[in-house]
């Protein structure tokens, strides 16, 4: 049977909780979405999409039941306590064993938390749009956790050496921050570009001042790029048309 890949988190979680990041290796897809792309809206053939769900399926315990997004950049958080069809929003938050709670990324920012005695998860689409419409404080907001409780982790996205942005997109970030002493920190995560008008934005960085702000203290990552490293991952600012990885994260039944 065709075995997929996976990255893992690199982070003290709970034994209870199990989170990992789809590679392309391993799916059926070809052409421009080669590999294992689990997207359905990125005009993939419908049945190599679904061929790689199931292997996606397969590669988990069969108790477990995958929880899909509609994501649209936005600030909705929404709490799973059954699997549902796709939920408009971009992200998940659950608190119930066997639900894998999923976000789809070529680029954006996937980002894991749990709270420290395993009870209780979410996983966050955390694109630019997002993270300024407020995606990460409505995702905290939400979780019955303190955040002191909490530790999250960031998946593998776009890396400041290729995400080069427009002055408009560092405006965008300025207005949604209100804080003057918090903006002059984020302002520090864009680098000046040789272009005019333009700079490289650490979105690990940005996101990671974010979350210390919200009351996160235990944030961890890994040395990721999605653009840099085509064999393992999709990126849509490096190929446009593409396929995407899923993010997923659950608590495992029986503990």
């Amino acid at each position: 049977m065709t075995s997929i890949s996976k990255t893992f988190p690199n982070w003290p979680a709970p034994e209870r909780i199990h989170a990992f990041v789809t590679e392309r290796a391993g799916g059926v897809s070809e052409g421009k979405f080669a590999g294992l792309n689990l997207a359905h809206h990125v005009d993939d053939e419908l049945s190599a999409v679904e061929h790689n769900r199931e292997l996606l399926q397969s590669s988990v315990p069969v108790n477990l039941t995958f929880q899909w997004l509609n994501q649209t950049h936005s600030n909705i958080a929404s709490i799973v306590t059954v699997p549902a069809s796709p939920i408009k929003g971009d992200s998940l938050i659950c608190r119930e064993a066997g639900i894998v709670c999923c976000v789809l990324t070529a680029d954006c920012l996937p980002i894991f938390m749990t709270n420290k005695a395993g009870t209780e998860i979410a996983v966050i689409h955390a694109g630019w749009r997002g993270i300024c419409r407020g995606i990460l404080s409505n995702t905290v907001n939400e979780m019955a956790s303190q955040p002191r409780d909490l530790m999250a982790w960031l998946g593998p996205a776009i890396g400041p050496c290729h995400y080069e942005v427009g002055g408009e997109l560092k405006d965008t970030f300025e207005n949604s921050i209100d804080s003057k002493e918090l903006w002059a920190e984020v302002e520090k995560c864009f680098g000046f570009s040789s272009k005019g008008n333009k700079y490289f934005l650490d979105l690990y960085k940005a996101a990671t001042l974010l979350l210390k702000n919200l009351g996160i203290v235990d944030i961890y990552r890994g040395n990721h790029c999605t653009f840099c490293n085509e064999e393992k991952y999709y990126s849509y600012r490096r190929d446009q048309e593409t396929g995407r990885m899923v993010s997923a994260i659950f608590i495992k039944p029986g503990y």
